[in-house]
C-alpha cells in the first residue's frame, strides 16, 4: 500500500495481479476509483507516486515495471 503524496489517493497492490486505487475524500473516506487488472503477470510487489500523485509505478514479481496515468486511469506504455 501506498498514499499519494498529495494524499488524495491510496494504491493497493494485490497478489491476485491487481492494484486498487482509492481517492480520498475531504472527511477521509476511501472510494474505489480505479481497478488495475489483466496487466501484471504476477503479484504487485511495490508501488511509487510521483511527486504530482498524477503517477503510478508497479513492479510485479516477474520484475515487470509498468506506469499508469491514475488522472486520466490508463496505462502508460512509454516511460
Amino acid at each position: 500500500m501506498v498514499y499519494s503524496p498529495n494524499e488524495e489517493y491510496l494504491a493497493i497492490g494485490s497478489h491476485d495481479d491487481s492494484i486498487y486505487v482509492y481517492k480520498i475524500n475531504e472527511k477521509g473516506e476511501y472510494t474505489l476509483d480505479w481497478s488495475i487488472t489483466y496487466v501484471h503477470s504476477s503479484a504487485v510487489t511495490a508501488m511509487d507516486w510521483s511527486k504530482d500523485s498524477k503517477y503510478l509505478r508497479a513492479i510485479d514479481q516477474a520484475y515487470a515495471k509498468l506506469f499508469y496515468d491514475v488522472t486520466a486511469k490508463e496505462q502508460v506504455t512509454e516511460g
